[in-house]
């Protein structure tokens, strides 16, 4: 009987977990006011990441294969996450990525000139692979906070200040 409760409550996870599976990255920029400087800080779980560049064929390591992956990943970025001011790209440095537990972590930086008053996220990761794949922007500067929900059908935002 006991084995019977363990099955049962296996089954009941296990489909459970599949109907309710969320595909979800967050992005974290953060503006330095004094110098027109910005950090991002993007996070997918490394398993969407993997199965969306077909690396989920094989036991990636993230260590030894580094250089090789960062050169990757820093070209799926630059098609698939982008900012823009007065419809120009905004050329944003990739600085690297770690992997911490179930996440990737891609870090980036820019900086706008003084004039610069607003720019625009596009964020279009795992779209290809997840069709309810939502991507969160969160915004902060001294000033201001604001976050956005982007998905397939509206994946870019206007940040003003």
């Amino acid at each position: 009987m006991n084995s019977f409760k363990s099955i049962f409550i296996l089954l009941i996870f296990t489909f459970s977990n599949n109907i309710h599976k969320y595909y979800v990255s967050t992005t974290l920029i953060d503006k330095d006011q004094k110098n027109n400087y910005y950090k991002v800080t993007l996070k997918a779980f490394y398993d969407d990441i993997e199965l969306e560049l077909g690396l989920d064929d094989r036991v990636v390591n993230y260590k030894d294969e580094y250089s090789h992956l960062k050169e990757l990943f820093n070209g799926y970025l630059k098609k698939k996450f982008i900012l823009t001011t007065k419809k120009k790209n905004i050329n944003y440095d990739f600085v690297g990525f770690e992997k911490k537990n179930d996440m990737l972590q891609f870090y980036m930086q820019f900086s706008l000139d003084d004039q610069t008053k607003s720019f625009s996220i596009s964020n279009k990761i795992l779209y290809e692979s997840f069709d309810n794949q939502k991507n969160l922007i969160l915004y902060r500067s001294d000033l201001t906070r604001k976050s956005f929900i982007q998905s397939r059908n509206k994946h870019t935002n206007q940040i003003s200040f």
